[in-house]
């Protein structure tokens, strides 16, 4: 299989996704339904997923360097927007996840892998990575989620990266805010571990209530995202996960909570 996904035992709230299709793991019609059928097959009980490539045993490896142009070139129009499809339903798999999702983007994500990246809450990226959306250089616009991208860094930031389609590295991505962390190749696998970690120790209710109230504000709108949020938030008072976090809060302690 190309795309893998596993969960973790001693965490079985925390599963990864990895993607290890072909040297640089440029994607195609079937490879995006393949990464949409893993995602939609994550399990309720996960409130923490990774997206990444398979990473050698030494350095690291990029997420994904974008459509396989070599088996794109010949396409019809028809058969284009199939692919279309296939990207916009890969990527909307990921933003309906109720959990927390972390890309490692690694040393490039490029074109729809970096729309796939946008998609989810955090992106961790070498200093020296490759990252933007180059479509209009082959002569196809950013049309799947490319809208993420206003949201993230503002309409002329934005639209200096779709015209153009000039890439850029990790170091400028994490002053526009794109990525989360921006790190060298060494420290790359550990700055990964960590914000796993730092995640996984929350509740994995209130994780998961969370992502519902931010899906809430972006599909809904504001005023609308926060008055609908108000009764599943209502929900955390009371229940065993809020009341051994303020113990543990006021204890000066790490909480604990059950995992189911």
């Amino acid at each position: 299989m190309s795309v893998t996904l596993t969960q973790e035992s001693d965490r079985p709230h925390v599963a990864h996704l990895r993607i290890d299709a072909n040297e640089l793991n440029l994607l195609s019609l079937e490879l995006a339904d393949e990464i949409r059928e893993t995602i939609e097959s994550t399990l309720a009980e996960i409130s923490v997923l990774t997206i990444t490539a398979r990473q050698p045993d030494d350095g690291v490896r990029g997420l994904t360097a974008g459509l396989n142009l070599d088996w794109a070139q010949d396409l019809t129009p028809h058969e284009g927007q199939d692919l279309l499809y296939a990207f916009y339903n890969m990527i909307q798999a990921i933003r309906e996840l109720e959990a927390v999702t972390i890309c490692g983007c690694g040393n490039y994500a490029l074109g729809v892998g970096f729309e796939l990246a946008m998609a989810c809450e955090f992106r961790v990226a070498t200093e020296n990575a490759t990252l933007g959306l180059p479509e209009v250089n082959v002569g196809l616009p950013t049309v799947i989620h490319g809208g993420l991208l206003v949201r993230l860094v503002g309409e002329g930031v934005a639209n200096e990266l779709i015209y153009k389609g000039d890439p850029i590295d990790g170091t400028r991505a994490l002053e526009l805010g794109l990525v989360s962390d921006s790190v060298t190749a060494d420290e790359y696998a550990e700055t990964m571990d960590d914000l796993v970690e730092e995640l996984a120790a929350k509740s994995p209710r209130v994780m998961a209530l969370q992502k519902r109230v931010m899906k809430r504000l972006r599909s809904n709108g504001l005023e609308s995202g926060m008055y609908s949020s108000i009764a599943d938030i209502g929900r955390a008072f009371g229940s065993p996960d809020q009341q051994e976090a303020i113990a543990a809060f006021l204890e000066d302690r790490g909480p604990k909570f059950e995992h189911s």
